[in-house]
């Protein structure tokens, strides 16, 4: 008996070492977003959205590092973060005001849209119509810096799934109604498994391809 006992105690002390290790951050993959916020998002409003967009993609064991970008040639000499070289693992996401939208071959009720190269590369670069989104938040009477922290977690979501296809439930699910808005409000907002899946893989697939470069 004493043998098992001390077994089990061994067991269960591998099994908490395998778990925190799982969870560590040296484990977690990592992304970097560089953010243009082009539609004046108050700086309150985008901190709620970098940390709803963090948590979905926390939730897969995917780590976000945000860069703010600037805009002028003095600001960047203050913020040199932006002008490093690109990398797979280095996404830029710009906000749109909604002049900036029109401007672009979309519907009025799109928020979004990824750059996904038709060679079938990889994508970099996706935009929000931040300026949309304030206005349904004011109609719809949700946070605005909830729906817009989802609406980026679902285009990065494009560029790493390389495609613009929706799904018929979860996160990439599109029109956002009521319902879709309470899961937001509740946090159950997510990719499917699958989606989680490829996520994952498409990151790690970057991030290894970085690796190699530098070699």
């Amino acid at each position: 008996m004493e043998t098992l006992v001390r077994s089990y105690v061994v067991m269960t002390l591998v099994l908490t070492l395998y778990a925190q290790y799982a969870q560590s951050p040296e484990s977690r993959l990592k992304i970097e977003i560089q953010v243009y916020n082009y539609s004046g998002v108050s700086a309150a409003t985008l901190q709620q959205a970098e940390r709803d967009a963090a948590r979905i993609y926390g939730g897969m064991d995917i780590e976000i590092s945000w860069l703010y970008c600037p805009f002028t040639a003095d600001q960047a000499a203050q913020n040199t973060a932006c002008g490093q070289p690109a990398s797979p693992t280095r996404l830029t996401l710009r906000l749109l005001s909604n002049a900036m939208a029109e401007r672009l071959p979309l519907g009025g009720d799109i928020f979004g849209l990824a750059l996904l190269p038709v060679d079938g590369g990889l994508g970099m670069t996706a935009n929000v119509c931040a300026g949309r989104a304030r206005e349904m938040a004011e109609a719809r009477h949700v946070p605005e810096g909830l729906l817009l922290g989802h609406l980026m977690a679902h285009e990065v979501g494009h560029l790493l799934l390389g495609s613009s296809r929706h799904s018929v439930k979860g996160l990439m699910h599109i029109p956002w109604q009521g319902k879709e808005l309470q899961m937001m409000s509740q946090g159950a907002m997510l990719f499917t498994s699958g989606e989680a899946e490829r996520i994952r893989a498409q990151v790690l697939a970057r991030a290894n391809s970085f690796s190699s470069e530098l070699k």
